[in-house]
C-alpha cells in the first residue's frame, strides 16, 4: 500500500499545482515516452512524491529535465545508466518507464536482459562500455577507480563524466523516493521485478 496522500489535481495546493503543471505540461509531456498521470489525474511514479515538497520537488524535476533533455550524453549512454540504477534498486517504475526508451535508443534484448540481471552487457561502442562501468562503480556506492574514471573521461569528456555522476545520483534518489513511499508502476501496468 502506498504511503502517499491523495494528490489528484483538485487536492493540490497552489504551489503543488504549479509543480504539477511543470511536470505534466513540460518536456516530459512533450516527449510522451510514458504516461505521466493516472486516470484521476494524479502524477505517476516519483513525480507525485515531488509534490510533497514543491520547492525541493521543483528543483529536482528541473535537474531531471536537464539530464533527460539538455545534457550531452547520448541517449544510449543515458538509458544504460538509468536501467543500471533501476535494476540495482529493483525500481519497477524506472524500469517500466525507461526500457522502451532504451530499446528506441538501440539497446538489444540481450543487453537489456544483462542490465536487468545486474550484469555488464557487451557493447560494440567502447564509450557505452566505459559509461556502464563508471555508472556501475557509482551505483555500488564507491569512488570509481582511476582506470574507470579515465576511461569515462576519455569517452565522455569531463562534462560528460559530471553529467553521468549527476544522472546516476538523480535516478538513485528517485528510486529511494519510490521505495520510501511505496510507489510502484502505474495502475494497470505489470511490475518488471
Amino acid at each position: 500500500m502506498s504511503r502517499m496522500p491523495d494528490l489528484s489535481p483538485e487536492a493540490l495546493s497552489a504551489d503543488q499545482a504549479r509543480l504539477y503543471g511543470a511536470v505534466a505540461g513540460g518536456d516530459r509531456a512533450r516527449d510522451a515516452s510514458f504516461r505521466l498521470t493516472e486516470a484521476d489525474g494524479s502524477l505517476v511514479g516519483p513525480f507525485g512524491a515531488l509534490l510533497l515538497s514543491p520547492a525541493v520537488g521543483d528543483a529536482l524535476q528541473q535537474v531531471g529535465a536537464a539530464i533527460r533533455f539538455g545534457c550531452g550524453l547520448s541517449p544510449v549512454v543515458r538509458e544504460v545508466a538509468i536501467l543500471a540504477v533501476a535494476a540495482h534498486w529493483r525500481s519497477g517504475f524506472e524500469w517500466w518507464a525507461h526500457e522502451p526508451i532504451a530499446r528506441r535508443a538501440g539497446l538489444t534484448d540481450q543487453q537489456i536482459a544483462a542490465l536487468k540481471a545486474g550484469g555488464a552487457p557487451e557493447f560494440e561502442d567502447s564509450a557505452v562500455s566505459a559509461a556502464h562501468a563508471f555508472s556501475a562503480a557509482l551505483i555500488a556506492g564507491g569512488r570509481p577507480d582511476d582506470a574507470t574514471f579515465e576511461a569515462a573521461r576519455e569517452a565522455l569528456g569531463l562534462d560528460g563524466a559530471m553529467e553521468l555522476v549527476t544522472l546516476v545520483g538523480y535516478y538513485n534518489l528517485l528510486a529511494q523516493l519510490m521505495q520510501t513511499f511505496d510507489i510502484e508502476v502505474p495502475t494497470g501496468e505489470t511490475s518488471p521485478f
